[in-house]
């Protein structure tokens, strides 16, 4: 479990990352795909957020519209993206270029395609090192190598010298992590956006990796924004959580908030259908239909209406947005005609 957040009970610190209204489409041949709607996040130095939903809810389309790496059909119609003062959105193809890596970095899904197969993990590292000039002195290639197995060293690879040298096919899927969290935190940035980062391993290893990240974000009081559909694994690691569904961000609390008293209907629905040690699998309840397809021009303006079974003729016509309301204390935002203030018993563990 993670520490309270410092900023509890007294005024936070501004946002190191705000997206206000962030709108964005694929352009395709059957139509534009209406990928994020009026999506609304902030981040703060030492804060680390959960972004969380099913599959095709936007959680990665909105962290790759962040950096500048969208697919090409991607277009951004309408909103604003801040970091430390710049503009994320409007800002020049170089300026991202050094923005990456350098301030915003990133975990992808799967290490295995991330990392080049053919190239040393430790030349990877002393790549990222090289292009952003944070390794100096008259003898850069040993200023390199110190660098790259420092950064192997943090994240607690055993024998970082040998391992220098080994190819991702040479190392399980979890020390692959490991080597792709290195190339993230390897010119330690103030904001990391771990995508996914424990998909595949299992239950120990996936430990060990949130381990890992939290603890050094805690340590270097880095803004992290962890992107998962295991609700289990945000309740114990993330300070808040922020729900997506059919890109709409639909609910953001503090994370003892949003357990305790999930006020949307599809968060509650999530957490309903996260299996827990004190339940059985008979009493799993699945989120109803499916999410809508984004390709069409008749899209309800709450896009859960068509699964909700409080919806009426105003989810459809009119899109709610995220409101503000004080529960135990904490800022509780959600974006429903009808929330339910019910406290639920119990959370995913």
């Amino acid at each position: 479990m993670t520490a309270p957040l410092a900023a509890r009970g007294s005024v936070p610190n501004p946002p190191l990352l705000e997206v206000s209204d962030l709108n964005l489409e694929f352009r395709t041949r059957d139509g534009a795909v209406r990928a994020l709607e009026g999506v609304n996040l902030q981040i703060r130095k030492g804060e680390i957020v959960g972004l969380v939903g099913e599959s095709g809810s936007g959680k990665s389309v909105l962290s790759y519209a962040l950096l500048g790496i969208s697919d090409r059909a991607a277009r951004i119609t309408g909103g604003e993206a801040s970091f430390g003062g710049i503009d994320l959105l409007r800002a020049e193809p170089r300026v991202l270029a050094e923005l990456r890596g350098r301030e915003i970095s990133m975990v992808f899904q799967s290490p295995r395609t991330a990392l080049n197969p053919i190239r040393r993990v430790g030349r990877q590292i002393e790549d990222v090192l090289r292009r952003h000039a944070l390794a100096r002195g008259s003898d850069l290639s040993r200023g390199l190598r110190e660098g790259a197995i420092q950064a192997l060293r943090e994240v607690a690879i055993p024998d970082p010298e040998r391992r220098l040298n080994a190819y991702p096919f040479e190392l399980s899927g979890g020390m692959c992590q490991r080597v792709m969290i290195a190339l993230a935190l390897a010119c330690r940035p103030a904001l990391l956006i771990a995508d996914e980062p424990t998909t595949g391993l299992d239950v120990t290893t996936q430990a060990a990796v949130m381990d890992l990240i939290t603890g050094l974000a805690r340590e270097r009081q880095m803004a992290t924004l962890f992107i998962t559909h295991d609700l289990a694994l945000a309740a114990d690691y993330c300070d808040r959580i922020v729900v997506m569904h059919a890109g709409q961000a639909v609910e953001d609390a503090v994370t003892e908030s949003l357990f305790a008293a999930p006020r949307h209907p599809y968060t509650r629905r999530l957490i309903s259908s996260t299996p827990g040690p004190a339940g059985s699998i008979a009493a799993l309840a699945p989120v109803p239909g499916n999410l809508p397809d984004l390709r069409r021009t008749d899209l309800p303006a709450c896009r859960f209406a068509e699964r909700c079974e409080r919806a009426d003729e105003r989810c459809r016509r009119i899109r709610p947005l995220l409101g503000e309301s004080q529960m135990r204390g904490a800022l509780h935002q959600v974006a429903c005609w009808h929330p339910d203030p019910a406290p639920l018993q119990g959370r995913p563990e």
